[in-house]
C-alpha cells in the first residue's frame, strides 16, 4: 500500500512537472523560494534557453512603475518595495488603520535576477499579483499579510515552515530546522543537478507541503484570491505573447497550474487612490535577514550573498569557499578584539565543517557546518555568556551590515522631500556622511528653536539621524535648567529609508509625527502620565495644535486614572508646560491651569493610600511627593493645599506606613509649617533611640526626611546625637546592611553642609572637622597589595565564568 501510494504521488508530481515546465509551450512556470541562490542559478539558465517575450513575476501589480529604478545601474541591493495602506473606508477595521509591508530584493533573489536579466535583454517584465490592499481585503484578520509580525512581509515562505510534511522530513534528515533542510536538499545539492531535476524537486516539495493545507486555510491566507488574480493576468498576457515565463513562489505555482485555462475572477474592492502607495527604498542585509524578524526568505544574508558571488564567478566549490572566507573573517575580527584565536584554530574549524558535511551526507559544507565548526574550534569548554564572542561575531558577519543604494531616478516620497527641504531652509548639511555637531540656543534664537524642533521630530521617528549629547530633556524632566542643546547628526541612506517607512502616516514630518501621537493616544485609556509625556513630545516638536487636542482629552483621562504615580507625572508635565509656555508657543494656558488644579487635587487625595508601598518603589514615590510639594509652592496657581497637607498627616500617622515615606512626609510638613521642627526631631529620635527592627529601619527614615528637610540636622544637636547613638548601638551585620541607605541619606547634603555636619560630629568626640572628614593618605605598600588582591579576584571570577 505504501509503495502504491508513493507511485500515485509521484505520478501526480510528474504530471505537475509536465504542465509547468515544458520549454516548447506558450507558458512556462518557474517555482522559487524567495532569496534562494540555487533558484536564481537555474532561473538564469532557463531565461537563456527559453528566451521569453515577457516575464511575469509574483509581486503587486501597482508597483510596476518602480521596476526601472530598481534595475537602474546606480541602484545597489539590498533594496525593497514598501507598500502602505490607510483604511479610510474601514474595509478592514477601524477608520484610518495603517498597514504596511516590505518586498525585499537581494542580488541573489530570483525575482531580482529576473528583473535585471530582463532589463539587460530588453524583455518585457511585469508584476502580476493583487495589490497590497487587495491582498489585505482578501485575507482574514490575523492571517497571511494580516498576521502580526514585527516586520510584515509580502512573500509567503512561512507556509513551508508550518508544513507538517516539512517538519517530518526535518526529523528524518536530522536537520534542526526548515532552513537547514532547504540548504542541504535544494541549495548545496541544487546547484549540482540539472535544471529539469531541480524544478521537479521543487514542485515535489511544494506539492507535498501543500497537501496538509486545506482550501479554507489557503482562502484565509489570501492565497486563493491571489492565485485567481495572477491566473487572470497570465491568461491576458499569454494571448499577446508566444513565450511567457511565470515566476512565483512554489506554493502558488501549484495553484496556478490547476487554474490554467479557467475563467475565474477574484474580488476587487474599490479603494481611495490616496490610501495606497508603493515606494522603492534602500534596505539592509540586517533587515532582510530572517533572524531579525523577516519571516520570508533565507537567513544569513551576507553568507548567501558570498555564495552567490562565488556561483557567478564559476567557482568549483562556492559553499566551501564561502565557509572558508567567513572562518577567516571571524578569526581576524576576534584577534583584533583581543581574543586568542590562532590560525591553527581557523584551520581546525574549516576541517571540522568539512568533516561534518561528510557525516551529514552533504556535497559541501554550508552555513550550519560553518556555525558548528566555529563553535567547536573557537570555544574552549562549555558555551557561556563569557565565551560566546566567536558565535556572536560569526552571526553578525553572516548577517552583514551592507546598506543598499537607490538610483536618483526613483520617485521621492513626499516625507523625504519635506525632510530635505527643511534641512535646506535651516542650513543643515545632508550632502555629506560625516558626523557634524550643532549647538542651539533654544531660548534666544528663533532659528535655533526651529532646528531643535526638526531634530526632536527625527528622534521621535527613530531615524537615527541625530542624537542630543547635551541640554535639557523636557520629556523626562532632566536638566531643564539648561538653556542650550548640543546635537550630533549624520546623514546616510538609511535615514531616508526610515522616513519612507513612516510615509504611511503622512506626507510631511509633522503629519507623520502627529498621526503617530494620535494613534498612541488612542491606546491610552487611563494613564495620564503617558498622555502627558506625549503632550510634551508634541510641544517640543512644535505641534501646538496637537497639544491643544491632547489637553482636551486629558480631562477624561485624568478622571479615569486612579494611579498616584501616573497622576503626579501628569501634574508635573502640565506644570512644566505652564512654566515654559512661551518656549513651547502654547496659548491655551487657561486650560492648562484648570487641568493642573484637577490632577493636583486628585493625586494629593491618594497620598494616604501609599503607606504600604514596597521598598523598591519608595524612592520613586518620594520623588513624586517632592514634585507635588514644588508645584504647591507656585503661588501663581492658587492651589488647594489643604488636601495635600491633610493626606500627608494621615500618611505619617499610620502605624504600618512605609518608613522612608514617613520620613519624607514629615520633612514636607515641616517645610509647609504644618509640623513643628521639634516634633520632627522627636519623631526621628523615636527611630534612632529604639531597638530591634525599628532601629534597623532608622537609616531608611533618615533617607526620607533628609530628602525633603535636610536642614533639620542643623537645627539641633539632638539629631546628631541620635544618629551617633544609633551607629554605636546597631549590630555590625545590621550596620553593613544599612550602609547603602545611610550613604543615600547623606547624599542630599551639599559640601558646605557636610563640613558643618563634620564640625558638629567633631564636637561630640573633641575632634576637629579635618580629623573627622579627612583620612591619612594610603601608603604605597597598601596600594600595591590592593592591586594584587584585585588581580587575584579577577582571575578567580574568570575561572568561575562570572567575568
Amino acid at each position: 500500500m505504501e509503495r502504491l501510494l508513493f507511485s500515485e504521488e509521484m505520478d501526480k508530481i510528474n504530471k505537475l512537472y509536465e504542465d509547468a515546465f515544458d520549454l516548447e509551450k506558450n507558458i512556462v512556470y518557474f517555482p522559487v523560494r524567495h532569496h534562494s541562490p540555487a533558484c536564481s542559478f537555474h532561473l538564469k539558465k532557463v531565461i537563456e534557453e527559453y528566451k521569453p517575450e515577457i516575464i511575469l513575476i509574483e509581486g503587486p501589480n501597482n508597483a510596476n512603475h518602480l521596476i526601472p529604478s530598481l534595475v537602474h545601474e546606480d541602484s545597489k541591493t539590498p533594496l525593497s518595495i514598501y507598500y502602505t495602506y490607510s483604511d479610510s473606508k474601514e474595509l478592514l477595521g477601524e477608520k484610518d488603520d495603517k498597514y504596511m509591508c516590505y518586498y525585499p530584493f537581494l542580488d541573489y533573489s530570483p525575482e531580482f535576477v529576473a528583473l535585471k536579466t530582463a532589463s539587460k535583454k530588453n524583455i518585457l517584465v511585469k508584476f502580476i499579483d493583487l495589490s497590497y490592499e487587495q491582498i489585505l481585503i482578501n485575507s482574514d484578520k490575523g492571517e497571511g499579510v494580516r498576521e502580526k509580525f514585527e516586520k510584515k512581509n509580502y512573500n509567503d515562505d512561512y507556509i513551508f515552515d508550518r508544513s507538517k510534511f516539512i517538519k517530518e522530513i526535518c526529523k528524518k534528515q536530522n536537520c534542526r530546522n526548515f532552513n537547514e533542510l532547504w540548504e542541504k536538499l535544494y541549495e548545496i545539492d541544487g546547484i549540482n543537478i540539472s535544471t529539469q531535476t531541480f524544478i521537479k524537486n521543487i514542485l515535489a516539495y511544494c506539492y507535498l507541503s501543500r497537501l496538509d493545507l486545506s482550501e479554507e486555510m489557503l482562502e484565509q491566507d489570501g492565497c486563493i484570491a491571489r492565485e485567481k488574480y495572477m491566473n487572470m493576468q497570465i491568461e491576458k498576457y499569454s494571448e499577446k505573447h508566444n513565450k511567457v515565463l511565470v515566476i512565483t513562489g512554489g506554493i502558488h505555482t501549484l495553484g496556478l497550474i490547476n487554474l490554467r485555462g479557467k475563467d475565474i475572477k477574484t474580488r476587487i474592492k474599490r479603494v481611495i487612490k490616496d490610501d495606497t502607495n508603493a515606494y522603492a527604498m534602500a534596505y539592509s542585509f540586517k533587515e532582510c535577514d530572517q533572524l531579525n524578524g523577516y519571516a520570508s526568505g533565507m537567513p544569513y544574508t551576507a553568507f548567501y550573498n558570498k555564495v552567490w558571488e562565488n556561483i557567478c564567478e564559476n567557482k568549483e566549490l562556492p559553499y566551501e569557499d564561502a565557509v572558508m572566507d567567513f572562518i577567516a573573517k571571524c578569526g581576524r575580527e576576534l584577534r583584533e578584539n583581543g581574543e586568542g584565536i590562532s590560525t591553527a584554530d581557523s584551520i581546525e574549524a574549516l576541517n571540522m565543517a568539512k568533516g561534518l558535511a561528510s557525516l551529514r551526507d552533504k556535497l559541501q559544507c554550508g552555513a550550519y557546518e560553518l556555525l558548528d565548526g566555529v563553535r567547536s574550534s573557537f570555544i574552549k569548554g562549555e558555551i557561556s555568556v563569557s565565551n560566546s564572542a566567536p558565535i556572536d561575531s560569526l552571526n553578525k558577519l553572516m548577517t552583514g551590515d551592507k546598506i543598499g543604494e537607490l538610483s536618483s531616478t526613483a520617485d521621492i516620497p513626499p516625507i523625504v522631500l519635506d525632510f530635505r527641504n527643511k534641512c535646506k531652509q535651516l542650513r543643515i548639511k545632508i550632502d555629506t556622511s560625516c558626523k557634524q555637531s550643532k549647538t542651539l540656543d533654544i531660548y534666544k534664537t528663533k532659528s535655533h528653536r526651529q532646528v531643535s524642533k526638526l531634530f526632536h521630530m527625527m528622534n521621535f521617528l527613530e531615524t537615527e539621524f541625530c542624537i542630543r549629547t547635551k541640554g535639557p530633556d523636557f520629556t523626562i524632566g532632566r536638566n531643564t535648567n539648561l538653556i542650550r542643546e548640543t546635537w550630533e547628526y549624520k546623514w546616510d541612506p538609511s535615514v531616508e529609508t526610515k522616513l519612507i517607512e513612516h510615509s504611511v502616516y503622512g506626507g510631511s514630518l509633522k503629519e507623520a509625527v502627529r498621526e503617530i501621537i494620535v494613534k498612541k493616544m488612542k491606546d491610552i485609556e487611563s494613564h495620564s502620565g503617558q498622555a502627558s509625556e506625549l503632550m510634551i513630545n508634541a510641544a517640543v516638536m512644535g505641534l501646538e495644535d496637537l497639544v491643544d487636542k491632547i489637553l482636551l482629552q486629558m480631562e477624561l483621562i485624568i478622571q479615569n486614572d486612579g494611579e498616584f504615580y501616573s497622576l503626579t507625572q501628569a501634574c508635573n508635565k502640565l506644570h512644566f508646560l505652564y512654566k515654559e509656555k512661551y518656549l513651547m508657543d502654547i496659548l491655551n494656558t487657561e486650560k492648562i491651569e484648570i487641568l493642573i488644579k484637577k490632577v493636583y487635587e486628585k493625586s494629593a487625595s491618594l497620598i494616604s493610600e501609599l503607606y504600604n508601598i514596597s521598598k523598591d518603589d519608595e524612592n520613586y514615590m518620594i520623588q513624586k511627593l517632592k514634585e507635588l510639594y514644588n508645584i504647591s509652592m507656585d503661588n501663581s496657581l492658587s492651589l488647594n493645599d489643604d488636601i495635600y497637607t491633610e493626606q500627608l498627616r494621615v500618611l505619617i500617622n499610620r502605624k504600618d506606613c512605609n518608613t522612608a515615606l514617613e520620613g519624607a512626609g514629615v520633612g514636607i510638613l515641616i517645610g509647609l509649617n504644618e509640623l513643628d521642627i521639634e516634633e520632627g526631631i522627636k519623631r526621628s529620635k523615636s527611630y534612632l533611640y529604639s531597638s530591634g527592627e525599628k532601629l534597623f529601619e532608622s537609616a531608611r527614615y533618615l533617607k526620607g526626611i533628609f530628602s525633603t528637610a535636610r536642614d533639620l540636622i542643623m537645627c539641633s544637636d539632638g539629631l546628631i546625637n541620635g544618629i551617633d547613638h544609633m551607629l554605636r548601638e546597631i549590630e555590625y551585620e545590621d550596620f553593613i546592611k544599612i550602609i547603602p541607605e545611610m550613604r543615600l541619606a547623606f547624599s542630599f547634603f551639599i559640601p558646605s553642609e557636610i563640613d558643618e555636619i563634620g564640625n558638629n560630629v567633631g564636637k561630640l568626640y573633641n575632634k576637629s572637622s579635618y580629623e573627622v572628614l579627612d583620612k591619612e593618605p594610603v601608603s604605597e605598600e597598601d596600594i600595591i597589595l590592593a592591586k594584587k588582591l584585585d588581580e587575584m579576584a579577577v582571575e578567580q571570577l574568570n575561572q568561575f565564568g562570572i567575568l
